[in-house]
Formats: C-alpha cells, structure tokens, sequence
C-alpha cells in the first residue's frame, strides 16, 4: 500500500491540479452565459477526440519504461526517452494540421450559430498546440514511468496556476489585452503546457543525453507502437463514443448540455485521484513485470483497488449530500443547476464501479495487456453506453439524465470484466511472454524484485 501511495499522491496532486484549472476555465465561461458554457463542453470533447490516438499512444511509452526500469536497463530507459520525443514530435506537428477542420466538424456534430462559432474558437487554438501538448506528454511518460511522479508534478502545479491566472485576463481582456472569450480559455491553456514542457525539458534533457543512441531505433519504436496503439485505439473510440454523447445533448438543448459540462468538472474531483491511482498501479504492474515478479503485480493491483474503491466512495456520499453547495459556485441558470443537482445523484451512482474499472484496467496496460483493455472499452462505449444513453435521452426525453444512466451501465459492465480479467492468470502469462520475446540487448535480464526508482537514480543529476 505504501508504494502506490508514494506513486499516486504526487499524481493525484497533478490531476486535482488540471481539476482545479478546469474548474477555474468553467466557472470564468459561466459568467458568459448558457450557450459559452456549453460551446466549452462541445470544444473540449472534441478537442480530446483529435488528441485522442496520440495521448494513448504515449502510454506505450509509460509502459516501455516502466518495464525496462523493472529490468534495471538503464540505457534502454534513456533512448525510450529519446524514442517518446521523436513520436510526440510527428504526432504533434500532423494533429495542428486538422486545426482548420474544426467549423466542420462542429456543423456535423449539431453545434450551430454561436455555440459552434465559439467553440472553434477554442477548437482552433487547442489543436494548434499539439506540438506543445504532445512535447509535454513525451516527458511526463517517461518520467512516469521511471517512478518518479513528483517531477511532473511539481510541472503541473506550475503550469496549472499560471493556466487559472491567466483565464480571466485572456477571457475579459485586460488592459491591452483583448477580451477573446471562449477562446481565452484555450490560449491560457497552451501558455500553461508551454511552460509545463520547457520544465520537465529542462530536467529531463540533461539525464537523457546520457543515452547511447538518440536517434530513432524501429526496434523501440515498434514496442511502443505494439503497446500504445491498443490504447490509442482505445482512447480515439472512447472519446469518439463521448463526443457522440455530447451532441446528443447538444440537440437537447443548452441546458442540458451546459448541466453537463458543469457536473462533469464536478465529479473529475473524485474521477481524477482514482485514475491518479490507476496509474500508479500501471507503473507498478509494470515494474514487477519487468522484474519477473507477478506476486508484486497482483499486490500492487490489491492495494490499488482497496485506495481506489475508499476515495471514490467518500466522494459519492459528498455528492449526495451536498449537491446544493457544489452546483451553487458556478452561478448557473436555476435550470441549470437544478438539473445540476439530479446529475450529482447519478454519478454518486457509479463511483464505486469507476474505481474498480480504471485500477484494473491501469493495472492490464502496466502487464502490457492493452489490446484486452482496448477491446472491452470499446465495446462497452459503443455496446452499452451510446445505445443506452441516446434511447433515454431522446425518445424518452430524459435526456441529461437518461446519457448518465447509458454511462452509468457502460462503467458498471467494463468493471465486471476488467476485475474478471485481473483476477485470472492470463494477463500475466502474456507479459511474461512478451518480455521474453524481446531477445538480448533490450532489455536486461530480469532479478528478482523490482528496483526502487531511487536506486536507478543514484548515479543521476537529483531529480525536483
């Protein structure tokens, strides 16, 4: 229990951090009116839908890394790391070339006059700093996956606060400055990453030049593709599925859409430490697979859930009892909140099922299982989620409501068969068989338990 704790708390302090600058973004918006509120909701989604491969993919690199510091290959850590850059470098510079795309898009997804307008403001500016976002990403994976958490912390602490102060400048305007609106909110955002990635650059550059190779290497390049790709995947159809849910409420109406948004923000206080703790148990499984030792992955997997299952349930029992107070600081339409306030009451529903199905499924990825992960979320978004969702939403015109419902039973199904799978044998008979299949000179050959992050770092500049 210790170590994921030492893992997950400086994880948790980085997403309650973006949780913190997200709130911030929706709460300024708010103070525009229903429909900037729900112009962010349908720009984020699809913003998120575009980065979405990406993002996933960089999870390979987390999982390449965390295996090879489990096997103690120092070198193979570093060119990892130089391998990380060079996928973020291409999938960045490729994704600002759909920025133009956006008007489209929104027109195909239901968001028409303002709301659209606005949010290709903030579509465009977003999608433009890929380049930043996945430099970012590049970083943070691998310093995840090395076990040290803290360093991306500590940028994430920074570039969130300086993301919350400059919302109101950059929305309002201020002196100078013109008012941008909705847009405001995405150029505080690309400021922020762009300082986050100049700070984990500047840590992490100088151990990395330490690498016997720096250039790219198709043996590396393929394991992170074979380990990423599934997730990416993943993430492209699940996001996918989001947007889709997003502009069947967008046909409901901005009410609905905007009450959405709002609990979304609201609820990611609860889903962020939970996925924070999924990720340490990612990093861990990881480790101890590369160690050649499944008794400290399933310990890992044990210790993760029991974390996961208490914080999450705390925070539904908050929800349900005081949705007045959480809905009430965003200054919302009455309608708004009060549909606010039903929503609150659904999601205290799942919170329990959330932590269950993210820990396993972290715990699946670290093992390098992803492409189980990747089929049964897809599955569930798709199978169960959309079908529920759009049938209540619609014809039977509960429409927030009923998408909450649709989501519940999709994070309700994907936790019973991720526990199912963890509980098995064979998520870690295919790890072992694919560390084996790595043949000499990739990855060292594996002790006996998994080496502390500080042990590797000894001979290292200190980290932050």
């Amino acid at each position: 229990m210790g170590e994921v704790v030492r893992l997950a708390w400086p994880i948790t302090i980085s997403m309650l951090s973006f949780t913190a600058m997200g709130l911030a973004d929706t709460l300024f918006v708010s103070r525009l009116g229903t429909e900037p509120l729900a112009a962010v909701g349908m720009a984020v989604s699809t913003t998120f839908l575009i980065l979405a491969f990406g993002m996933g993919l960089m999870g390979g690199v987390k999982v390449s890394v965390a295996q090879a510091t489990g096997a103690t290959d120092e070198d193979g850590v570093l060119r990892l790391g130089w391998q990380a850059l060079w996928v973020a470098g291409i999938v960045g510079v490729t994704l600002a070339t759909l920025a133009p795309f956006g008007p489209m898009l929104f027109r195909a997804l239901g968001a028409e006059g303002e709301v659209g307008e606005m949010a290709n403001a903030y579509f465009l500016i977003r999608v433009l700093g890929s380049p930043l976002t996945f430099a970012m990403l590049a970083h943070k994976s691998w310093f995840d996956g090395r076990g040290d958490t803290r360093t991306p912390m500590v940028a994430n602490l920074i570039a969130n606060g300086l993301n919350i102060a400059l919302d109101p400048i950059f929305i309002f305007g201020w002196g100078a400055i013109p008012a941008m609106g909705v847009g405001g909110a995405a150029a505080a955002t690309v400021l922020a990453m762009a300082v986050a990635m100049t700070f984990l650059a500047a840590r992490g550059i100088p151990r990395l030049l330490k690498a016997s190779s720096r250039r790219p290497e198709r043996e590396l390049l393929r394991e992170i593709w074979r380990l990423g790709s599934p997730m990416g995947v993943r993430q492209l159809l699940g996001v996918g599925a989001w947007v889709l849910l997003v502009s069947v409420l967008a046909r409901v109406g901005a009410i609905d859409l905007a009450a959405h948004v709002m609990v979304i923000r609201i609820v990611s206080v609860s889903f962020l430490p939970g996925y924070a703790i999924s990720q340490a148990a990612s990093v861990l499984v990881g480790q101890s697979v590369g160690a050649g030792n499944p008794l400290g992955a399933r310990a890992a997997v044990r210790h993760s859930m029991v974390l996961a299952v208490a914080v999450m349930a705390v925070c539904g029992i908050v929800f349900v009892a005081f949705p007045e107070p959480l809905v009430g600081v965003f200054g919302v339409a009455p309608e708004v909140a009060a549909l606010g306030r039903t929503l609150l009451i659904v999601a205290a529903g799942f919170q329990v099922f959330d932590a269950v199905a993210m820990v396993a499924q972290g715990a699946l990825n670290g093992a390098g299982d992803t492409r189980f992960v990747m089929v049964t979320s897809v599955l569930a978004a798709w199978l169960l989620q959309l079908p529920v969702a759009v049938a209540l939403a619609l014809p039977m015109g509960m429409g927030a409501v009923g998408a909450w419902i649709g989501l519940t039973v999709e994070i309700a199904g994907l936790a019973a068969v991720s526990l199912w799978r963890v509980r098995g044998d064979r998520w870690l008979e295919g790890a072992s068989v694919t560390i084996a299949e790595r043949g000499p000179g990739t990855i060292a050959e594996p002790p006996g338990s998994v080496v502390a992050p500080e042990e590797l770092a000894a001979n290292e500049a200190p980290a932050a």
